[in-house]
């Protein structure tokens, strides 16, 4: 499905609810305004209404979307399951291979898999890769991860750094305070994506924050991608106006910030 996010092509869910709509389970604080739960209780989306949280309800796993990846010819950025964790703990660890299954004989596509659980992931690919003999992933596959503040960015950035994959990124949105000095933790990634929140009752995002991961990411070389200034951004603790609602037009970024860049090589 095409997109607006700005750092995909297309958006690639694959696990659903039997019957419509989504589901995940908020796991730390960045979930606390998941879009994803607004848009599933949605009728308009297609949702079920159901919130995020509690016990998953019967979902079900679309192998044909999966199968159809590798008869696609023209290539693309496909961020998959956009509205839930395809590594949450509830999603069949077969599922998740049959998953990674597909994307390996699709190397001309570029699978990115964004997670919250990154120790599940680690589990999970570590497993598929012994099956199939292989030491690392193939270069299409992009394992990343969430985080929000310094908590997460210790705990998950261990784990995400663990796995054998020649391209690893961090998701920093929404963004809830300064991360302080990541210097360390960027030798292990591939690929820093930076936002603040969007949408009601967004918590503020400082642009000071953005500008700091930007530093960094330039300092160490690593490629950075300023996605959006958040619907609350501030600057010197004054809020800095967008015309855009979610503060994503690059053009309306302070110079500095003004910047969307991907590892090499990317297949456009």
């Amino acid at each position: 499905m095409s997109t607006n996010i700005e750092w995909t092509d297309q958006t690639e869910n694959i696990i659903r609810v039997k019957g419509g709509g989504w589901w995940c389970h908020k796991k730390s604080e960045g979930c606390a305004n998941c879009y994803a739960e607004k848009l599933n209780k949605n009728s308009f989306f297609g949702g079920n209404k159901q919130p995020y949280s509690g016990q998953p309800p019967e979902l079900v796993l679309d192998t044909e979307a999966i199968r159809k990846w590798g008869f696609q010819r023209k290539p693309k950025k496909h961020f998959v399951s956009s509205m839930t964790d395809v590594f949450g703990e509830w999603v069949p660890r077969f599922w998740q291979h049959e998953m990674l299954d597909g994307m390996f004989v699709a190397p001309n596509q570029i699978f990115q898999i964004l997670t919250k659980r990154p120790e599940i992931m680690l589990l999970s690919m570590d497993e598929w890769l012994s099956c199939h003999g292989l030491d690392k992933l193939p270069l299409n596959i992009w394992s990343g991860t969430s985080i929000e503040n310094r908590r997460t960015l210790e705990e998950r950035s261990q784990f995400l750094a663990q796995i054998p994959a020649l391209i690893r990124f961090w998701s920093v949105e929404p963004l809830l305070e300064d991360l302080g000095d990541i210097t360390h933790y960027l030798n292990d990634v591939q690929l820093v994506i930076i936002g603040g929140e969007s949408g009601p009752n967004s918590r503020p995002c400082h642009i000071e924050w953005i500008n700091s991961i930007v530093q960094q990411c330039q300092s160490a070389k690593t490629p950075v991608f300023v996605k959006q200034l958040g619907a609350n951004a501030q600057l010197e603790g004054q809020p800095f106006k967008t015309r855009n609602k979610k503060g994503g037009k690059i053009e309306e970024f302070p110079q500095e910030l003004q910047v969307r860049e991907f590892p090499v090589p990317v297949r456009e």
